[in-house]
């Protein structure tokens, strides 16, 4: 190292140590003997040797005083800079590295002049009921809406007068070419119905992600029109107050910036559509919280374990009432590169995981094989173990039961991945441009937006074969191959 480059080292090594402790959850006393390790024995003692010309800089095999002011280039000798000089550099090495720390906290943190809150400030906290859930299917997405939420005991079993509804739509996680990637505008227009007939005043949500900024998607999927017409707040979250919460520090998530919106709603109502994901399996009503985080970039949660994080969105600002919109879904392998269910259900519940887990069901999965489901089930926040019997609907449908879906092992596979690519200080930038391209710009672009689904279908099977077939050394076979080399020849 040199004088030159060892700042901007000190700094990203800063920057991965403070991503690192928030993965694994390090103690303060770790994570400062991991700085004092880098910056006093690795830095400040390795560049003090290469100064006093104790060693050599091996790559390439250069003079120590020599690579550490880079003389070759700088033309500046060991004997011409003041020995002083030298120690002040040496002691601004831990204040680099604490610099890069900081950095790292305060894009995390938000601003340090926010206010601090916590759970005991969420005003929709209530003591956990005794589960219940609807499923109603028919061609009547109005209808099927109020039905469910009458059988749950009507919305006043939720909604009092004058009470704040913020009602969560999947508006930004979804496609406007793709129906069934984003929530039906009808089923919300008919919550908002009910809400406003108690006197309570609906406010629908949703917040900027880096590849669908919420003004342009809401106004291309009709968001926009339907809100003026009808009178209501439509909010993006990334512009309204924020504070700083506290998650608690055996939290994955930690201190992080929410909007106040949240905080202080009296009443929360997720309604999310019924759809898979590539890095977690499904993305319905706990998932669809998840998107109320006020950062536009929120690809920096996947590097502290997305499913804790998605537990932990839930445990803090829990919804109230669910309903999963079903009427038309995403299967495939999505969130964005998903293709249309038509599959007329609505499961409504006033426990947000028996709702995803019902929804699991109904799609052909075992809750338990969802990492975030099983944990919030396993750590009380709902009951995941709610069944509902097929059998009961007025009619099947071909999808019942066996939606087209990524295996739950690739899934995990894809997100652990994503994981450790993000602790690299710098990946996030790249990982965003990539999740821009590859999430919007493959699910909009018509040749894309056609092969995407194929190849994906092919990756995936190829890998669940291989996860399936842990040790025992199976190798990708002639017709896997072939069936890739054939989606590629259809599709370019």
């Amino acid at each position: 190292m040199s004088f030159f480059l060892d700042p901007p080292a000190l700094f990203l090594l800063g920057m991965f140590v403070y991503y690192v402790e928030k993965r694994f959850r390090w103690s303060r006393s770790t994570t400062i003997l991991n700085g004092a390790v880098i910056a006093v024995v690795m830095f400040m003692g390795g560049s003090s040797l290469l100064y006093m010309d104790v060693i050599d800089w091996p790559m390439p095999s250069t003079e120590g005083p020599v690579w550490m002011f880079h003389t070759n280039y700088t033309g500046i000798e060991k004997a011409e800079f003041p020995v002083i000089y030298v120690v002040f550099l040496l002691l601004l090495y831990p204040l680099w590295h604490l610099l890069g720390y900081v950095v790292a906290q305060r894009m995390d943190v938000g601003s340090f002049l926010l206010k601090m809150v916590s759970y005991g400030d969420v005003k929709s906290q209530r003591e956990r009921r005794d589960t219940k859930f609807v499923v109603r299917r028919g061609p009547f997405p109005r209808q099927m809406t109020r039905e469910a939420i009458e059988a749950l005991g009507g919305m006043g079993k939720f909604v009092k007068n004058g009470d704040r509804v913020l009602i969560k739509p999947n508006i930004c996680g979804g496609n406007p070419l793709t129906p069934g990637s984003y929530t039906s505008i009808e089923i919300i227009d008919e919550i908002v119905d009910m809400v406003l007939g108690l006197d309570a005043e609906p406010v629908v949500i949703d917040s900027d992600m880096i590849w669908t900024k919420f003004g342009p998607v809401a106004e291309a999927q009709g968001w926009t029109e339907w809100a003026e017409r009808k009178g209501v707040k439509l909010t993006n979250l990334a512009n309204t107050e924020k504070a700083r919460f506290n998650f608690g520090k055996d939290s994955a998530i930690g201190i992080v910036p929410v909007s106040m919106e949240l905080v202080e709603a009296d009443v929360i109502i997720s309604v999310p559509t019924m759809k898979t994901h590539l890095l977690t399996s499904v993305t319905i009503a706990m998932k669809n919280m998840y998107g109320t985080f006020p950062e536009e970039n929120k690809a920096k949660y996947h590097r502290l374990g997305i499913e804790n994080v998605v537990y932990e969105v839930n445990n803090a600002f829990t919804p109230n009432l669910t309903i999963v919109d079903g009427t038309v879904g995403g299967e495939a392998w999505g969130p964005l590169s998903c293709n249309p269910v038509n599959f007329e259900t609505i499961v409504a519940s006033n426990d947000v995981v028996a709702a995803d887990a019902v929804a699991c069901r109904l799609m052909g999965y075992d809750p338990m094989d969802i990492v975030h489901i099983k944990k919030a089930h396993e750590e009380g926040l709902g009951d995941a173990s709610a069944h509902f019997n097929l059998g009961s609907l007025p009619y099947g449908k071909e999808k019942d039961g066996s939606w087209e879906k990524p295996d739950p092992s690739v899934s995990v596979f894809y997100e652990g991945l994503v994981e450790a690519a993000l602790l690299l200080p710098g990946m996030q930038a790249f990982f965003d441009i990539a999740a821009d391209f590859v999430l919007y710009g493959m699910a909009t672009i018509p040749i894309l937006r056609d092969l995407t689904p194929q190849v994906e279908r092919v990756i995936n099977d190829i890998l669940a074969g291989l996860l399936r077939s842990g040790n025992k050394g199976t190798k990708l076979g002639d017709e896997d191959l072939e069936k890739l080399q054939d989606t590629l020849r259809e599709n370019c």
